[in-house]
């Protein structure tokens, strides 16, 4: 057979040929399609070369099969000594670094099953960029990415290894310049007799480039001189030679560097096309390659060569950059998407391996649609006439155009940085056990709330006076939010940064009072009021007025001018009782619908208003739990809220400076509520919302209550301030926790990302109790991978995908139970969308409304419009479909038919 030809001539050369220690025997094809042999033997002894001839055919001329007979190289083996010929082991013999060596690999790989060369990425990175054509601007990417490196705080080291046409430390304008580079470096290496002390160090080959306000640096390894000294050197010189100590010239190099350096990265400034310093440079050194090239098919073929050796060599990177690019409009584009599609396509399918036994993390579940996220346009640097006519680089103006490269290149460093540090932890599992991930209870007061409480961008707006309303979606932290100024007023004030000096905060309503008006108690006053002439406007003035003189912050005024007020000061004194009873609810209810009563009430207010003028001081009076406080019933929360808006809207036309009011509503319930006036609070209102920074901190915040954590942070990304840092060094410290892309890839979506996306809701909601849940639910998932051998441990994060997935199948089913108890009218509808599709038809939804909901919402158009605006689904004009949210895709169990 043909798969199995060599195993079956190597078995029979091993059986009649090779008998001692010394014998052995290494068996090829050339890409011709040759056979060669090279055979040692004892049994050569004493025999001709046409008599050892007839001996091999005689065993092998049968397994011939189609190939013909090519070089043979026999011999005894004190001929091989005296040649120095010796076997190579496989490790020896599988490392690709000619051209010849890929090409042999090629012919092999058609006659056996060859896996491919096992690369191992260490620290620093070696990045080569390679242009299969001159005049792409090869050159001029590498300066700018690497100015941008150092910028950015990386120790970056280039190398001009395009040996033929040299011309990185011109571009630099280094100086001073080297008195060596490379060329002497590697010549002397290779030459020099055994023993003779090298006359140029490392040391004496690079210079560095001075960066204004970098916290990194920058040195650049000429390739040398030019004169004519230099150029018999090229000429002598040979990638591959092989020094005494058996090391070829660029191991030797890289060792060397390092040791006096300690850079993070090294890039390669290669030969262009098709020879051996380009080969070095591609498949020696490298461990990531990008490719420069102008959009057309003289390019793409040459490309495509370097594509082929992936087939051989894995954890190898390519990417793809096209320059000068003339025309970037859509129409220009085209021929570039096109030649980057194919080239993806081309280099997906020679990275696969049936040989590659690395585990295969499980395709994300929710990649339902196409979003502009998943939408991977390639990197692409126009023509640029300020590059064109520089005298050197970087050209600081343009740097921007070359910021996508070095993302690439940060990511991918930091993804081994964190490997070095995760494969040098030996408590790997004992971290992830220590992980804790609690959620929010600002009400419990043994819970050490400056440490998790996360402010919100929006945190700053809702310290203003004027800030009188705020709206969110139930589990969006409205609560916390109530308790953090209400048990927690010392956390407050350290997260505000002394605008709460002047500042005391009070309950208007909420769960703050243990004792307070229940919803029975709420529907008695409500048919009081009816039934009297009352209003609520009325009443929560009344309510105010009693919250005030139970903190003792108010004080009617002696003598004449309070006698006034005699009969509300009894009133008021007999329920100064904390302890809600009968009383309490008699006696607000006769304040709210006595005229004289109601009357004093709106003086009581001006004299409380006096009382703190004469404190210095403000008064805030925050409200909570009115959704669940005021039954939808008999119109009774909308009654009872519009008065509360008026109560506010009568202080302000009053003049009532310093009672101000934080009241925390359910979006849905504010915009249901009609009353005159209602623009009084436009401006003085606050969605809350989280963006993916607030999220991002929040998750940190909770990984940090682990020590070890903690440590680990401090070690790869140290962060001195939450609050101050930046969505980047945030995003770089959870990287260690989840990882920085999904899987890997360009392709692949970035976690923080993908983490933020799926636990948003349609209205673009984020609830971070279900990141609590997710990342509670992940820690314990990738436990349970613990000690298990056949399963592949990550090295660069603790949590690995697919416990991130399982994660937030828990957060969508408690979301959707969540969902279910807001809206207890939708329990019938959301119970049978269950295995409908996530992206729905119309009509497939009017007819599960027609069946659960009509009677709910009578029009279908009312009803989607109420399911959009609570974050359950939107209607994607694209598709001509309504998309419910990726939140509610587990828990609701729905299918994923008709989705993509």
């Amino acid at each position: 057979m043909k798969d199995n030809w060599k195993t079956i001539i190597r078995e029979k050369i091993q059986e009649k040929l090779l008998k001692s220690s010394q014998d052995w025997q290494d068996i090829n094809i050339s890409t011709s399609g040759l056979m060669n042999f090279t055979i040692v033997s004892e049994s050569f002894n004493g025999l001709n070369f046409t008599q050892r001839k007839e001996e091999l055919m005689s065993l092998v001329n049968d397994s011939l099969s189609s190939y013909s007979l090519g070089f043979l190289s026999l011999y005894t083996p004190q001929e091989a000594e005296s040649l120095q010929l010796r076997s190579l082991s496989e490790e020896e013999k599988s490392p690709i670094r000619t051209w010849q060596d890929l090409a042999q690999c090629t012919v092999d790989s058609e006659s056996l099953s060859l896996k491919r060369t096992e690369h191992n990425v260490k620290l620093p990175r070696t990045i080569t960029f390679y242009s299969y054509k001159g005049g792409v601007g090869r050159t001029t990417a590498l300066t700018h990415v690497a100015w941008i490196l150092a910028m950015r705080g990386r120790k970056v080291v280039a190398v001009d290894l395009d040996l033929e046409a040299p011309g990185l430390s011109t571009a630099f304008h280094l100086r001073p310049n080297p008195k060596h580079g490379i060329v002497d470096y590697f010549y002397e290496r290779a030459y020099a007799p055994e023993g003779v002390e090298y006359d140029v160090s490392i040391t004496q080959i690079f210079g560095e480039v001075k960066i204004p306000n970098a916290t990194g640096r920058l040195f650049i390894v000429p390739a040398g001189l030019l004169n004519f000294d230099y150029i018999s050197k090229v000429d002598d010189l040979r990638a591959t030679a092989t020094l005494n100590s058996g090391e070829d010239l660029w191991s030797t190099f890289k060792k060397e560097i390092f040791e006096q350096l300690k850079p993070d990265i090294l890039l390669i400034d290669s030969r262009t096309g098709i020879n051996q310093w380009g080969a070095l440079s591609l498949l020696r050194a490298a461990d990531e390659v990008i490719a420069f090239l102008f959009p057309n098919e003289q390019n793409k073929e040459g490309i495509d060569l370097l594509i082929q050796s992936l087939k051989f060599l894995k954890n190898f990177s390519l990417n793809f950059v096209f320059t000068p690019v003339p025309d970037t409009t859509e129409a220009g584009m085209t021929k570039v998407k096109k030649i980057w599609a194919q080239l993806q396509e081309s280099l997906n399918n020679n990275s696969k391996s049936v040989d590659d036994d690395e585990e295969q993390e499980e395709e994300d579940q929710l990649n339902l649609l196409d979003d502009p996220d998943n939408i991977y346009e390639p990197l692409v640097i126009p023509y640029l006439a300020p590059i064109a006519l520089a005298d050197s680089y970087p050209v600081p103006a343009l740097l921007d155009y070359y910021t996508r490269i070095a993302n690439i290149l940060d990511e991918e460093t930091d993804e081994l940085e964190r490997s070095e540090i995760l494969t040098g932890s030996d408590h790997r599992w004992e971290i992830i056990e220590s992980l804790s991930f609690p959620e929010v209870n600002a009400a419990n007061p043994g819970q050490q709330l400056d440490l998790l409480f996360q402010k919100t961008s929006d945190f700053e707006i809702f310290l203003d006076n004027s800030t009188c309303l705020i709206r969110g979606r139930k589990g969006t932290g409205k609560t916390a939010l109530y308790w953090l100024f209400l048990k927690h007023f010392h956390v407050a004030k350290k997260l505000a940064y002394g605008r709460l000096e002047n500042i005391v905060c009070f309950s208007g309503h909420g769960r703050f009072h243990e004792s307070r008006p229940s919803r029975d108690e709420f529907e008695v006053i409500h048919q009081y009021l009816q039934k009297n002439n009352g209003s609520w406007e009325a009443f929560w003035r009344s309510y105010l007025l009693v919250r005030a003189n139970q903190a003792k912050i108010i004080k009617f005024p002696r003598g004449r001018g309070g006698e006034k007020f005699h009969e509300l000061k009894l009133l008021l004194k007999s329920i100064s009782s904390n302890v809600w009873k009968y009383e309490h609810t008699q006696a607000l209810m006769r304040l709210s619908t006595d005229a004289h009563l109601i009357l004093l009430a709106k003086d009581a207010l001006d004299t409380l208003d006096d009382c703190l003028e004469r404190t210095s001081k403000i008064a805030w009076f925050l409200y909570d739990d009115l959704d669940e406080d005021f039954p939808k019933r008999n119109e009774i929360r909308v009654q009872a809220l519009t008065g509360l808006f008026r109560f506010v809207q009568s202080c302000d036309s009053r003049g009532v400076k310093l009672v101000r009011f934080k009241i925390f509503l359910r979006e849905d319930i504010w915009h249901g509520l009609i009353f005159d006036n209602k623009s009084h609070f436009n401006g003085r209102d606050l969605l809350l919302q989280w963006t993916r920074t607030d999220f991002l901190k929040l998750a940190l915040r909770q990984a940090l209550q682990s020590s070890q954590f903690k440590d680990l942070i401090g070690r790869f990304s140290p962060i001195e301030s939450i609050d101050q840092a930046s969505e980047e060094s945030i995003d770089r410290a959870l990287e260690l926790l989840w990882g920085s892309r999904r899987r890997r890839g360009t392709k692949a979506k970035y976690v923080s990302r993908w983490v933020y996306e799926r636990l948003t809701d349609s209205s673009s909601t984020t609830f971070p109790r279900s990141l609590s849940i997710l990342l509670e639910g992940a820690k314990i998932q990738e436990l349970t991978y613990r000690g298990q051998s056949s399963i592949q441990t990550p090295t660069d994060r603790l949590l690995r995908g697919k416990s991130l997935e399982v994660g937030l199948r828990k957060a969508s089913e408690e979301r959707c139970h969540a969902i279910k108890e807001e809206y207890p009218d939708l329990a019938n509808f959301l119970d049978n969308i269950k295995g409908v599709s996530a992206l729905t038809e119309k009509e497939v939804l009017r007819k599960i409304w027609e069946e659960s909901a009509q009677d709910v919402i009578p029009t279908f158009d009312e009803f989607s419009a109420f399911l959009s605006e609570i974050g359950i689904l939107e209607w994607r004009s694209k598709d001509q479909r309504y998309r419910f949210a990726d939140i509610y895709f587990y828990g609701f169990e729905m299918s994923r038919v008709g989705a993509v």
